[in-house]
């Protein structure tokens, strides 16, 4: 699992369940906007030709 350094990420309740399950954790850098910024494009696309052109 990777995701950014989050709260909702870092939480003890999160991390504790993914160990549990097995699941290895990879955190990106703080503030390495790079890391996820294909995704974020992606959802900026959908946002501005999906939803708030059809609302």
């Amino acid at each position: 699992m990777n995701t950014d350094q989050g709260s909702q990420f870092t939480s003890f309740a999160w991390t504790d369940r993914l160990r549990r399950s097995g699941v290895r954790i990879s955190m990106d850098g703080k503030g390495r906007f790079l890391d996820n910024i294909f995704i974020e494009r992606l959802w900026r696309t959908l946002k501005y030709e999906c939803v708030y052109l059809h609302a």
